[in-house]
């Protein structure tokens, strides 16, 4: 360490004597250094004054097209449908919302696309027209209100809409903007006898028409700009500096275009008057030079910090490969028994059908018997296969779930151990419960986890209480025992993979960690409370969620 540090320190002087050489011609040095920071300066301030026109243009806009859906929400909830579906009526309101210019037409329109009443320039191109095929007329009976892209549509000319719906949706209420009105919002937005302001959509489509005539689509640079930012993004391409502005819940782009050259001619002359009067002295340069050898060591230190945070990486990689070789072991002891059980199915379901039907009245019975053991010992085989897959995302596919039906069919597993031991099982499943979308074979590892770790502090002769209920949010299910509780010092240690107060051979550890990794990637918890001699309660709690297909 003491030799590398002492081979910094005469690279660091090596560095400062050749920056300080260069010193010798400082009229070159002055005059690029005062030329950049010249223009940078300027740039700076072009791209400031930029940001704020922007801006401002945005909260404009974005106030005009409030205050036009505030006066179209205001007739919803002041007029009942008849009030409006009146000609006379929505002419009386037209004039009095209309005042400001905004507007051009008013009209209404059921929910089948028909319109009711329309006042306005354009009657003879909308009279007996329909709506319901329109992009617009969709979007705002979904999302209750819309303001679309420019279009043509039955008018002909290019327009756009301002749309809304009563609560109920049993009508749309849409008026067309005034496009110069509009248009005009952008006009005092302009820097530069050559800059240009104007609105585009999504698909780079002209919403507002250039301030230079001679556009009419994107270039090639511009239709980079239709990334999503969330604030004003402002680009420097050659000499022309865009700023654009996401409008309009991010479905329009404003786009605002200046020509630095037409913005420089101040600091042109300032920039002269700098280049007549600097002088740098060598000491100056000498500082330069000390800080840059040391900006350059620092880029040295930094990669060794990023050789030793290499290190770690292949420490987590063998890491990672040792669990997943842990995980196969236990997979594979898993595995041999779940074959066993497979086979023996199988020889059962062999057997039967040589038996006299009439003697085996349940003969039904036992082969649906049979189909379930072996579809179990397959889902047995599928957590081992995820046990492998420890180390690794597997992909996993949600079902609307009722808990209740996941408890007794996990029960239906452990029932005869159960009995074999005397232990009572008592159920409180709450017949309300909701249904809910998760992973519901992942669950029931859970339950089957749970329940069976509660067999076995009990013993014999105990008690296992299963409670389900819910919450506005969650679904919530308690597994409790009469066993001999957790002693403080083990409470600390039961989440730890491998940590196990079974006998050799009896358990892996591996339970309850699992159990905990499941129900957090499923979006849930799982808790724990235990008294010594009184017993232990695990409870579980899984989020309710709904299909979006039934939102």
């Amino acid at each position: 360490m003491a030799d590398k540090q002492k081979h910094y320190t005469h690279l660091t002087k090596l560095m400062a004597a050749g920056f300080f050489i260069c010193g010798i011609i400082p009229i070159l040095i002055i005059a690029t250094s005062s030329i950049y920071n010249s223009k940078q300066v300027a740039l700076k301030d072009i791209e400031i004054t930029a940001g704020q026109v922007a801006q401002h243009r945005q909260d404009v806009i974005h106030k005009f097209l409030e205050h036009q859906i505030d006066l179209l929400s205001t007739l919803i909830s002041l007029y009942p449908l008849d009030y409006l579906n009146n000609q006379d009526n929505l002419n009386h309101l037209f004039l009095a919302i209309s005042k400001a210019g905004g507007m051009v037409d008013l009209q209404l329109i059921d929910t089948n696309g028909e319109q009711l009443a329309y006042v306005g320039p354009y009657r003879d191109q909308v009279t007996g027209k329909n709506y319901k095929e329109q992009a617009w007329f969709s979007e705002v009976l979904v999302r209750g209100t819309h303001v679309s892209d420019v279009f043509s549509g039955y008018r002909k000319i290019p327009h756009f809409v301002v749309a809304l719906t009563d609560p109920l949706k049993r009508y749309v209420l849409r008026t067309t903007i005034n496009s110069s009105v509009f248009n005009s919002l952008l006009h005092s937005a302009q820097i530069g006898s050559h800059g240009d302001v104007f609105i585009v959509n999504k698909d780079g489509e002209l919403q507002t028409p250039s301030l230079q005539s001679n556009m009419t689509t994107l270039g090639e640079h511009e239709k980079q700009l239709l990334r999503h930012h969330s604030s004003p993004e402002i680009t420097l391409e050659g000499d022309t500096l865009y700023t654009a502005a996401w409008l309009n819940n991010d479905t329009w782009l404003l786009i605002l275009k200046i020509q630095t050259p037409d913005m420089l001619g101040a600091y042109r002359q300032h920039l002269n008057r700098t280049l007549m009067i600097i002088v740098i002295t060598a000491s100056l340069f000498f500082v330069i030079a000390v800080f840059l050898s040391r900006f350059i060591v620092a880029h040295v230190a930094k990669a060794d910090r990023e050789s030793a945070a290499l290190d770690q990486q292949m420490a987590h990689i063998e890491k990672m490969a040792n669990i997943g070789r842990l995980a196969a072991g236990v997979a594979h002891e898993i595995n041999n028994p779940l074959q066993m059980i497979l086979a023996q199915a199988g020889w059962i379901e062999e057997l039967l059908p040589e038996e006299d039907p009439a003697a085996l009245k349940n003969l039904d019975e036992y082969n649906e018997t049979i189909k379930k053991i072996k579809h179990h010992v397959e889902r047995a085989a599928t957590i081992t296969h995820r046990l492998l897959g420890f180390a690794r995302k597997i992909s996993a596919e949600q079902e609307s779930v009722q808990v209740n039906e996941v408890v007794e069919e996990t029960l239906s597993f452990l029932e005869k151990e159960a009995k074999h031991n005397n232990i009572e099982i008592d159920l409180h499943l709450n017949p309300q419960l909701p249904t809910t979308m998760t992973e519901g074979h992942r669950l029931q590892q859970i339950l089957l986890n749970l329940i069976d770790n509660a067999l076995d502090a009990v013993g014999h002769d105990g008690k296992v209480t299963i409670t389900t209920s819910n919450t506005p949010t969650d679904i919530v299910i308690e597994v409790a025992d009469n066993g001999p509780g957790i002693p403080p010092e083990v409470m600390k240690k039961i989440w730890d993979p491998f940590f196990t107060t079974k006998e050799q051979g009896k358990g892996t550890g591996l339970g309850l960690s699992i159990s905990q990794n499941i129900i957090r990637t499923l979006g849930g918890s799982i808790e724990l409370q235990s008294k010594e001699g009184e017993g232990t309660v695990f409870t579980v709690k899984v989020p309710i969620t709904q299909s979006t297909q039934n939102q």
